[in-house]
């Protein structure tokens, strides 16, 4: 039942998009938005954080996508740092191994912080240069790597693998990495 619900709730989301989307003439195809959300095998997830996004409208191209899917990889990062900096981390994970843990994360999210911003940047030129789209997908990739590494730091130790304070983040972060990648393939078709 809440399978459909939810299917239901995703299908009504999608008509409002494309309602929303002939009114805007200069806006990108829906359906391109919903192919590239099936393509990137992520398609709920990719509805839910692209496809119903209120910036979708008005885009116009895969590079607005890409601004749109970095913004949000952004803003999840950003508040995985936050939780992973915050007092009540320190407080709960205060053993020594873990400590220098919390400390791997917090540098690894910082990196992937200041790498998503630089990848935005880049985007937001537009510029159909390939260095640019090389790098656009190169700082995304790094801003990922970064993530990827503070949580294989928490899984390092197999007799007592841990589960990192910022795994929820992680798993979102990898949803949309799957996205932009799909995004940037389409920006260099």
């Amino acid at each position: 039942m809440a399978t459909m619900l939810k299917k239901h709730i995703n299908f009504v989301s999608l008509l409002l998009l494309v309602l929303f989307a002939f009114l805007k003439s200069n806006a990108m195809p829906i359906k391109d938005v919903y192919s590239l959300c099936k393509e990137s095998s992520e398609v709920d997830f990719c509805l839910k954080y692209i496809g119903s996004d209120k910036r979708i409208v008005a885009a116009r191209d895969f590079y607005d996508v890409f601004l749109i899917a970095i913004s949000r990889t952004q803003i999840i990062v950003d508040t995985g740092l936050l939780v992973i900096s915050g007092e009540d981390t320190r407080k709960i994970y205060n053993g020594p191994f873990e400590k220098n843990l919390v400390v791997v994360c917090e540098k690894k999210y910082k990196i992937a912080v200041n790498s998503f911003q630089k990848a935005r940047v880049v985007g937001e030129k537009k510029s159909k240069s390939l260095a640019d789209r090389t790098e656009m997908s190169q700082r995304t990739e790094a801003g990922f790597e970064a993530v990827l590494d503070c949580e294989d730091a928490w899984t390092y130790d197999q007799e007592r693998p841990r589960v990192s304070p910022v795994v929820y983040y992680y798993h979102k972060v990898r949803k949309l990495i799957k996205i932009t990648r799909v995004i940037i393939k389409r920006l260099n078709a």
